[in-house]
């Protein structure tokens, strides 16, 4: 391959010494004083999730795809007026990649340990029409208008502390335990 060539590509080089690195800062960033036992049994969790086969690559090739499709997104509306024959069709396709991921993601979300209210069951559904994913919760207890709010802003604080394309549009109560959340998608 010539120099050429090269130059052309992305490179992301990562190795063991990264890895250790990392989980060196996250420990440092979470305050936890741990113990070589400790350290060691997380630094294996990492590198048994990541560096085995493509798994990182495959993950990484991903989010670059949605930051592309993101930035394209922004910089489109900012530009699209100062071109003279620009035909958009109404309907968008978003790709199947796309929202893969988005399921998988909502599906983490309700399934972390992050919120207080435990969920009996999550069903999530796209509707293409509005470009928005509709979940509802039922939960495994009653909720009240207290605790509905104290959900509702768990939800919006997990979405503002990770690198998400969903956006939170609104919550309802539709019954005494079943409460509907809907996303929308930035891309």
């Amino acid at each position: 391959m010539s120099d050429e060539e090269k130059s052309d590509k992305i490179v992301f080089q990562f190795d063991t010494n990264n890895v250790l690195a990392i989980v060196g800062k996250w420990f440092e960033s979470k305050m936890i004083h741990y113990s070589d036992e400790m350290f060691s049994d997380y630094y294996k969790h990492v590198q048994g999730k990541i560096l085995p086969g493509e798994n990182l690559n495959e993950y990484l090739l991903l989010r670059v795809n949605e930051l592309i499709f993101k930035l394209l997104g922004d910089y489109h509306e900012k530009k699209k007026e100062t071109y003279k024959e620009v035909t958009e069709e109404e309907a968008e396709l978003v790709p199947q990649w796309f929202l893969t991921e988005r399921y998988t993601e909502i599906q983490e979300m309700f399934s972390s340990k992050f919120f207080k209210h435990t969920f009996a069951s999550v069903d999530i559904e796209y509707d293409s029409a509005v470009k928005i994913f509709g979940v509802t919760l039922h939960l495994e207890k009653e909720i009240d208008s207290s605790s509905y709010e104290i959900l509702l802003n768990d939800v919006r604080s997990y979405l503002k502390n990770r690198i998400t394309l969903l956006n939170f549009n609104q919550g309802k109560v539709l019954g005494p335990n079943i409460l509907e959340i809907t996303f929308g998608i930035d891309w």
